[in-house]
């Protein structure tokens, strides 16, 4: 046996991952499904080339293609930062290089493996496994491998979803890898499109975004996210070289996120997303559509390639970035703590908030305090520190001086790399019950046009009414104990149907409370 072979099954039976555990994360290459066929040679080593990948979606030890083996050669424990991408042969190798580096142990599922999840008998189940890349697949996965790769993310795993253009069959089966992705999402027994993501399978050339695009585009995502601001590095531009576009559907996932566009696109579409990002059940999924952004440069012997992932000339170190942010948030944890409760109350015109949150796994480092008038829309009102604690419950107390005479909401947030988890929402109810001032008609009647009465208000305060977002529509200095609002905005245009809300404003100390609702 290979020396390195032989170091390197060793240090892997040692490290065999489960969930749960704090055992080393370790990052999966597919290689079933025809990934050698043709021009393409997405694996990150291999050491034999002697596959034949058919038109009938079968393969035999029959031909020329690269074939990966599980663990790359020479053994991961001798890579170092010093290491150069043609240390092992595979257009991916430069990608697993850095996960190495990283602190990563990564092997490929041989032409032989099979895609399972929960079967012992199984060396390579995905249950063993962090993360799962399949980087342009020209094989359908059967019904029992969707199955196994939707339970995996379901668990807590992550899939890195790598598409190429319309067209790209390279074994010449009948289907290409946006159509092999599609009929993932779409045609599986546990859910229709869990993701919120399809590929454009367009005719090349065809629609708004055609389906073989070639383009630098630098419509990214620049606020906060995991994928184009990770910890690795940002990204502000991405190179396809015949890629295809995705739509994205919320209503089907309402976590998917688009962070790279088409330059015919705009920041924040749902449809020409060129990489996304999404949450299903416990895990996590990452979608790009062209397999040329990872690509190394090098591979099999006769295969021609193209440097892209690292040093590309146009783009640089950008695609780098790109893919290794996005498998470091394929493998942390979803949830970075979990709230055991969430309480609030006022009293003697304080508003005071507590809660208890399990710490075990959390990264963040402060908790955001939100609140809001109507229980919708939330703004943030405090940043809180956490303490971080790696074991047990931590509690926490804030206040806050609040003379209200109308309910107001709360919730906690913590954002880990993007992706939020919050508290149930707090309702805070006034600590006097009494009402001080008088708003008529309210409900106002339908296609009301008359004026809505404010009473009680105290000579020398301003009344302000604002809308569901907080907008100013109406503000007013009080010259007496009465103050009329003719349901004009500032601008002198009538407002909508919809909830307003009313507020003093005490003009000498500025502290300003909601005393009542409008409806109209």
């Amino acid at each position: 046996m290979n020396v390195y072979l032989h170091k390197a099954l060793i240090l892997s039976s040692f490290l065999l991952f489960a969930f749960g555990s704090n055992a080393q994360v370790k990052i999966l290459f597919d290689a079933t499904k025809a990934e050698t066929a043709g021009s393409a040679n997405w694996v990150i080593d291999a050491d034999l080339h002697n596959l034949f990948w058919s038109n009938r979606g079968t393969v035999t030890a029959t031909g020329t293609k690269a074939n990966a083996q599980q663990i790359p050669t020479p053994a991961q424990n001798t890579v170092n930062a010093n290491t150069i991408e043609t240390y092992w042969e595979g257009a991916l190798s430069s990608w697993a290089i850095d996960c190495v580096n990283k602190g990563y142990i990564v092997e490929s599922l041989p032409y032989t493996g099979k895609i399972t999840y929960g079967n012992s008998s199984n060396t390579q189940d995905l249950s063993k496994y962090n993360v799962f890349v399949v980087c342009e697949p020209n094989i359908k996965f059967t019904d029992a491998e969707k199955t196994a790769m939707l339970s995996f993310v379901n668990a807590g795993g992550g899939l890195f979803i790598i598409s190429d253009h319309a067209g790209s069959d390279r074994n010449n089966d009948g289907f290409d890898s946006p159509t092999i992705w599609n009929d993932f999402f779409n045609n599986n027994s546990v859910k229709i499109n869990p993701f919120g993501i399809s590929f454009d399978t367009t005719n090349p050339n065809g629609g708004a975004y055609p389906s073989d695009m070639s383009q630098i585009t630098s419509k990214l995502l620049t606020t906060a996210n995991p994928i184009t601001k990770g910890t690795y590095g940002t990204c502000t531009k991405v190179k396809f070289n015949g890629g295809t576009s995705m739509v994205i559907n919320t209503n089907a996932n309402s976590t998917v996120k688009g962070v790279a566009f088409a330059t015919q696109s705009a920041v924040g579409n749902t449809s020409g997303v060129l990489c996304a990002y999404a949450t299903y059940g416990k895990g996590k999924i990452v979608a790009i559509g062209d397999s040329s952004p990872c690509d190394d440069g090098t591979g099999a012997p006769g295969i021609t390639l193209y440097v892209s992932y690292k040093n590309e000339p146009s783009v640089g170190d950008n695609h780098r970035f790109l893919f290794m942010n996005a498998t470091i948030w394929l493998a942390t944890s979803t949830l970075p703590v979990k709230f055991v409760s969430a309480n609030g109350k006022n009293s003697q015109n304080n508003t005071s908030i507590s809660w208890q949150a399990d710490e075990s796994n959390m990264q963040a480092n402060n908790y955001q305090i939100e609140k809001s008038i109507d229980g919708k829309h939330f703004f943030a009102a405090a940043t809180i520190a956490s303490k971080n604690q790696t074991i047990g419950i931590a509690n926490y107390t804030w206040s806050v001086k609040d003379n209200i005479e109308a309910p107001v909401y709360y919730r906690i947030g913590v954002n880990e790399n993007g992706v939020f988890s919050y508290s149930s929402t707090i309702t805070i109810n006034p600590s006097s019950t009494k009402a001080t001032i008088k708003i008529y008609p309210n409900p106002s009647p339908a296609h009301y046009a008359g004026i809505y009465t404010i009473e009680s208000v105290t000579i020398g305060n301003t009344v302000v009414i604002r809308n569901e977002i907080g907008k100013v529509c109406f503000q007013n200095k009080a010259n007496s104990n009465t103050v009329q609002w003719n349901g004009n905005d500032k601008s002198a245009q009538k407002t909508p149907s919809g909830l307003y809300f009313v507020s003093i404003m005490n003009n000498e100390s500025g502290e300003e409370k909601i005393v009542g609702r409008i409806s109209k």
